[in-house]
């Protein structure tokens, strides 16, 4: 029997473009079984255009869980809500701004019916303005996901890939269900849901990638996570915070990892990290004294394993 598929839509103060996005749900040539939506207590007229959708699928034999939070809880408990209420083998995250084209449950599905140990995949994806007009790049290139890591992420190599750069969007995965049992509860802070999921499931078993766009990824003002938007902070205090904050989340996966009795062979990896994060963020303010630690993790591999090689190793060393 084909897996049951649910997805989980969240919403807040999206009636702009939320209509399109509800129109491809149902435009899907492979229908899912279950359609669950979280509200997180809009503003706009996004609740109206809910209410309006479903009939629309219930008529198209869908079942839909609809419900507004009782109080603003944010995306990442509103993402963790939705995921507990899914009751599908397969379950897919959907925001609330982009299409997805027509063939994109189907080919999805297709996927993990072939193998059945997969545990996330994720797609790439066109990117289109706020009107709908395709931009230059797709998914996969802004998030500098070439062929080379996607022929590592095919061999299983997926967890190195992801340590190295987070390159698993949340509008364009699927999991299967049995990683929520890792996955839930969703961090409140740090980890973005998608990350956490897709991370978690690379330490337990398979994931993989798509290389066609399935979907459109909206780009637009409002975009509260993924490629919207420019940070105009200093270059110096970006790595900082970057390294922070990358200290902070291996922290946190270690702990779910220990928690849920994961491998120690990913655990080890994961623990790599966390101690070459530590060297890179405990540098001398004297340039001279930082070379032995940077050549140090430079010959064990690490600015290789966990950045991008000797560009950051030069950058640790010249930096302010």
């Amino acid at each position: 029997m084909p897996a049951s598929v649910s997805i989980a839509v969240c919403t807040y103060n999206g009636e702009r473009f939320l209509q399109a996005q509800l129109d491809s749900l149902l435009a899907q040539t492979h229908r899912p079984q279950q359609i669950v939506i979280r509200d997180d207590v809009s503003s706009d007229g996004t609740l109206a255009l809910l209410q309006a959708f479903v009939p629309r699928a219930e008529a198209a034999g869908i079942a839909v869980d609809l419900q507004v939070n009782p109080q603003n809880v944010g995306y990442r408990r509103n993402f963790d809500g939705a995921l507990r209420a899914c009751t599908g083998e397969l379950i897919f995250l959907c925001d609330q701004d982009d299409v997805w084209h027509a063939d994109k449950l189907a080919r999805f599905c297709a996927a993990f019916d072939a193998r059945p140990g997969l545990r996330v995949l994720h797609c790439n994806a066109r990117l289109i303005d706020e009107a709908g007009q395709p931009m230059p790049q797709t998914l996969f290139a802004a998030l500098r996901y070439g062929a080379g890591q996607q022929a590592r992420m095919h061999a299983g190599d997926g967890l190195r890939v992801l340590l190295k750069r987070k390159r698993i969007t949340g509008a364009a995965m699927a999991l299967h269900r049995s990683v929520l049992d890792d996955a839930l509860p969703l961090p409140t802070s740090d980890w973005v849901h998608d990350a956490w999921i897709g991370t978690l499931a690379a330490m337990r078993g398979e994931i993989d990638s798509l290389a066609e766009p399935l979907i459109d990824y909206r780009l637009h003002s409002n975009n509260q996570l993924g490629l919207g938007g420019n940070d105009a902070t200093p270059r110096a205090e970006q790595r900082k915070r970057q390294l922070d904050s990358e200290r902070v989340e291996c922290g946190l996966l270690l702990e779910r990892a220990r928690a849920r009795g994961l491998p120690a062979g990913p655990m080890a990896w994961v623990e790599r990290k966390q101690r070459h994060i530590a060297v890179r963020a405990h540098l001398p303010a004297p340039r001279l004294q930082r070379i032995p630690a940077v050549i140090s993790e430079l010959l064990r591999g690490n600015y290789g394993h966990f950045g991008r090689g000797l560009l950051s190793a030069c950058i640790d060393l010249l930096r302010a």
